[in-house]
């Protein structure tokens, strides 16, 4: 399978929190694994500032003010604390940098950008590299106004952050209804309007959306007005959202994403709940709907002559923040699985606090974030108990420290690995975790079972 885009690797030199991070991303997907605060999120707004020279190139993605975030600001640069003084004194160490290399099928680049002042009129520097992938991406662009020329393939591009809602955002009237943002929506470079800005809204996918299930709408009434056997199918565009956005629910059940004149709004269909608009839904759904409409939605603007096939044949690569975020954990189960069959050919790299997540990926995909190092998962995480990955992997007991019934239950295990199970204190507390836990705790079935073997073992000592 031939990735026209792949990042392949990334170096970190004083960028945020780390100091020198250097990290391998996989084909198909990485999972980055951290405790709040420790750098997964600071991994990904490091891939979107790399990115940011290629996509900016494209007419349509440039922003009307230039977006700090695409570049290394000056909060970014690592500081670091005076340990030899009493006095609270920091520092910035300068340089800090990004460096990545990628796989553009005809061409492998590797380019770096760097901050190396905290002047407040210092700016981001781009190596001579990066100037070559620029030149590679205005080359592009200028080929995408050639019609003349057969279409060629466009990566896709997403970042998809923790504050990603439906509707979270809400564009102004003359800006969704201006004839040149309706314009700009027929022009394959649209996609990468926001495709790295992770707060980004839906509301560009849902205006387009609408626009073109009308659209096909009043080409079947017409066809039917004019007497025709023969209705047009529906538009390609319509079928790759909607397939994706079925392959994603299929957990749930809900299917179908069409418009509801009746209802004026998106509406999904379920065998049990029948049609309910988006906005009746759970976050969870919606969130997930939102996200991987967008994402196909990028496809077949930037790939449209891949026709229903856009989603699974076009490549790129997409970031998602807490893959987890507001999904049962039946669903996080089978979210990456998903993902991969709906889109596949893309390049996933996700973070995550789920153990019901990995459990669904190799340990070769899973990258462990701890102190400003990278470490590598231990073997046989996919298809593992997630208790065992939460304790493995996270480093989190099974059993929450901060309870009284926890210590309860580990007090009672001592008495009974000690043979002090008939203590009258022992007995007491066996009462009450039976009454706490009732015939559901598999630890006091197997102290059982341990009793009853060590009864026979002291029976059978005292008989030699």
């Amino acid at each position: 399978m031939g990735f026209y885009m792949l990042l392949q690797k990334m170096t970190l030199e004083n960028f945020r929190c780390y100091e020198s991070l250097e990290i391998d991303f996989r084909e198909r997907t990485t999972v980055l694994v951290a405790i709040n605060g420790q750098g997964k999120t600071t991994i990904l707004d490091a891939i979107r500032i790399a990115l940011w020279p290629y996509i900016s190139r494209f007419d349509l993605a440039k922003t009307k003010f230039a977006d700090p975030a695409n570049t290394i600001t000056i909060d970014d640069v690592r500081t670091i604390k005076k340990n030899d003084s009493s006095q609270l004194e920091m520092a910035r160490k300068l340089p800090s940098s990004i460096s990545v290399t990628c796989d553009f099928k005809e061409n492998k680049f590797s380019w770096k950008r760097t901050r190396d002042s905290e002047a407040k009129r210092s700016q981001t520097k781009d190596d001579s590299d990066t100037k070559k992938l620029k030149d590679y991406a205005t080359q592009l662009q200028a080929r995408i106004r050639d019609f003349g020329q057969e279409s060629r393939d466009l990566p896709v591009f997403g970042y998809y952050g923790t504050g990603r809602l439906w509707k979270e955002k809400r564009l102004v009237e003359s800006k969704r209804d201006s004839r040149t943002n309706i314009i700009n929506t027929r022009i394959r470079t649209s996609a990468y309007i926001d495709c790295l800005d992770p707060a980004s809204s839906f509301k560009q996918f849902e205006d387009w959306f609408i626009a073109e299930y009308k659209h096909d709408f009043d080409k079947r009434m017409i066809a039917v007005e004019r007497g025709a056997t023969n209705l047009p199918k529906v538009n390609d565009t319509i079928l790759v959202v909607r397939e994706a956005v079925n392959i994603i629910l299929e957990t749930v059940g809900w299917e179908n994403l069409a418009y509801s004149q009746q209802y004026e709004s998106l509406v999904l269909e379920h065998n049990l709940h029948g049609i309910m608009k988006m906005s009746q839904l759970s976050d969870g759904i919606k969130n997930m709907i939102g996200m991987i409409a967008d994402i196909a939605y990028r496809c077949v603007l930037l790939n449209g002559h891949l026709g229903k096939d856009a989603a699974r044949l076009s490549k790129g690569l997409v970031m998602i923040d807490e893959i987890d975020m507001h999904l049962h954990p039946q669903w996080q189960q089978v979210v990456i699985s998903s993902l991969e069959k709906a889109f596949q050919n893309i390049q996933f790299i996700v973070t995550t606090h789920s153990p019901q997540v990995l459990t669904t990926v190799s340990s070769a995909s899973i990258c462990i974030i701890e102190d400003g190092q990278k470490y590598d998962a231990p073997k046989g995480s996919r298809g593992a108990e997630s208790s065992r990955l939460l304790k493995r992997i996270f480093n989190v007991n099974t059993r929450p420290d901060n309870l009284e019934i926890t210590n309860k239950l580990e007090t009672y295990a001592k008495y009974v690995y000690d043979d002090k199970w008939n203590l009258q204190e022992a007995l007491a507390l066996r009462i009450e975790l039976d009454e706490a836990f009732g015939d559901e705790e598999p630890l006091l079935s197997e102290l059982d079972l341990y009793i009853e073997n060590r009864e026979w073992e002291l029976e059978f000592e005292k008989n030699q």
